[in-house]
């Protein structure tokens, strides 16, 4: 069996709720409060299902940050100062000014660090979005929405076409451009978890095209997880099942044939049964 690279192979990953972004603890790790464990919310703001009232100010996180004010959007340069707000943002609630500065300044004894962290703050307070962010001498919030509320909204309610359309793109794309270290290492896990609940709503999004008699819109969103990830097998035997279902087998053998060669040469293997049985079926049916 063949393992593909960030996700199982053999099944589709049920959709589930966006974990707190990390806070640096006393013994450097990070970690989750329990309460949210146990009931899956955060506290604080109640995620709203949209952005909001398009005077309120939002972030748009999913892709390249934007910044919506008075209704009109508003690109975010790739700073730390963006980062920090992006970070504050993701948490739904206060964040303490003493973890901002471990995560964002890690290389600075404790007085230099939240030296810079209030320059930092004082930027964005300066800024667009600084009507919607809450200072206070130990902690900070934002206020506004957000897409990630949207997103989960969805996810939640299963309304499948709007999450897949809510994601813009990959989490805080190009913030990778900030090169400090906890902040990447939050950045690549929270990214990654979110990569996987698109998936998982593209998959889901394209199953109930496919049940409707639409193996051709099923097929073109699987298409989307496959410039995505080339060696995503699941979606391989979708587009061969929508193919089949639409009649366009020249769609299907493209996927087929194309994976196939991204996985002999990435990893030295071959298709699973399942996936071989499935282009036999596609291929033996008469045009």
């Amino acid at each position: 069996m063949t393992i593909r690279k960030g996700f199982d192979r053999g099944a589709i990953a049920e959709p589930t709720r966006r974990g707190r972004p990390w806070r640096l603890q006393g013994d450097g790790r990070h970690r989750t409060p329990a309460a949210v464990h146990r009931t899956g919310r955060w506290p604080g703001r109640r995620a709203t299902g949209g952005l909001g009232h398009p005077s309120q100010p939002s972030l748009a996180l999913l892709g390249a940050p934007r910044l919506r004010i008075d209704g009109a959007w508003h690109d975010l340069p790739p700073s730390r100062w963006v980062a920090l707000l992006a970070y504050v943002a993701h948490a739904r609630t206060w964040v303490r000014r003493e973890a901002l500065a471990a995560t964002f300044w890690p290389e600075h004894d404790q007085v230099r660090a939240s030296w810079n962290l209030r320059q930092c703050l004082q930027t964005i307070a300066r800024s667009r979005a600084g009507s919607a962010f809450e200072r206070q001498p130990t902690r900070v919030c934002w206020r506004g929405a957000s897409d990630l509320d949207a997103f989960e909204s969805y996810l939640e309610a299963t309304a499948w076409t709007a999450a897949v359309a809510t994601y813009r793109g990959p989490f805080l794309d190009g913030l990778e451009a900030v090169d400090v270290g906890p902040f990447q290492d939050w950045l690549g896990a929270e990214r990654g978890a979110l990569v996987e609940r698109w998936r998982s709503s593209v998959l889901a999004l394209a199953e109930e095209r496919l049940g409707a008699d639409r193996g051709g819109a099923a097929l073109d969103l699987v298409h989307t997880l496959l410039r995505h990830d080339p060696l995503d097998e699941v979606a391989v035997r979708l587009a061969l099942r929508a193919a089949a279902a639409s009649g366009d087998r020249t769609r299907g053998a493209r996927a087929y044939l194309a994976f196939c060669e991204a996985l002999r040469d990435e990893l030295g293997a071959e298709p699973e049964p399942t996936t071989e049985a499935l282009w036999k079926e596609l291929t033996s049916t008469p045009a």
